[in-house]
């Protein structure tokens, strides 16, 4: 990811200085005219494995901005739709390769959602269903997000742009506690507070052995904030459950964080941005056999019930 920033930090200067050739914005308007398509790659039962895959990953690709920064905006884009199938299956570790001798069938099931597009920046969120060893009782709901500087390629994460500090955890546990969505599980007490709080910064080494921990957000259709952690299991850590989610969420509006504002030139640009490019979906997706909507695993589930 690292040397991926450095690339596109030498094209934002490319951009900045017009040595971009056509294509360019001015960077004071951003871009009006883009698009941003969203296409999939799939594998269904190939033969390639001792065990069956079946995998269905939706990702966008942007158009219409200069080709080389898009070029570097794209492959982020897509390297993080596809980054549980890296882990689990296209490039495992020797702790993965070991449970893919137990595989059955690898499955996973991505969509990307793109409601907030405007002349400064693109918000990106992907949900997840994904089921190492079997798509039974190892299947995982998750999600993560991209919020990427159209004129830079810029990724910004949430600890970029909002302080990540007791009040804060207050005021997300106590969203996440109002929306109600985790039957009591988040509540604004001291110890979730420091607990969800050394989450989202990184700072729990011993839970971090079993967790790879995702603070992310998005933006929606009305501009406003959707904040969130996703929490999954490791190699070390997979076990066969029913279905289970892995993330925690909460909606806010912009006012809600205001006194948690960084000085990331995100908010210069959020607070200018306006609705522009369009979003083309998918042509003709393949459903996922097993994780897909009323699919096998949802069925089966359902007949427990």
């Amino acid at each position: 990811m690292r040397k991926t920033q450095e690339k596109i930090g030498v094209i934002a200067l490319a951009v900045l200085f017009g040595f971009n050739g056509c294509g360019s914005a001015d960077t004071s308007k951003g871009y009006e005219n883009y698009t941003v398509t969203k296409e999939q790659y799939a594998a269904v039962y190939t033969e390639q494995y001792d065990y069956w895959d079946v995998v269905t990953v939706e990702y966008p690709t942007l158009s219409g901005i200069d080709e080389d920064l898009a070029e570097a905006i794209n492959k982020t884009l897509y390297n993080m739709a596809m980054e549980k199938v890296n882990y689990w299956h296209l490039m495992p570790n020797e702790e993965v390769k070991v449970l893919q001798e137990e595989y059955s069938i690898y499955s996973s099931d991505v969509h990307c959602d793109i409601d907030f597009h405007s002349q400064y920046l693109l918000s990106v969120s992907f949900r997840e269903t994904y089921a190492p060893i079997s798509p039974v009782y190892y299947v995982q709901m998750t999600q993560r997000c991209a919020n990427i500087n159209l004129m830079t390629g810029e990724q910004y994460q949430l600890s970029d742009i909002l302080q990540i500090n007791n009040d804060f955890m207050a005021l997300w546990c106590q969203q996440v506690e109002a929306e109600g969505n985790y039957g009591g599980l988040i509540v604004n007490d001291a110890d979730t507070r420091e607990t969800l709080g050394a989450w989202f910064l990184g700072e729990d080494e011993t839970t971090e052995e079993y967790y790879m921990f995702t603070p992310f957000f998005y933006l929606d259709e009305d501009k406003d904030f959707v904040i969130g952690i996703s929490y999954d299991p490791k190699s070390n850590c997979i076990e066969g459950n029913p279905p289970r989610d892995n993330s925690f969420y909460a909606h806010f509006q912009a006012s809600d964080l205001e006194a948690y504002r960084t000085d990331s030139d995100f908010w210069a640009l959020y607070d200018k941005s306006e609705h522009t490019g369009k979003v083309i979906e998918t042509e003709t997706p393949i459903n996922n056999l097993w994780l897909g909507e009323n699919a096998s695993v949802w069925e089966y589930w359902k007949e427990r019930q």
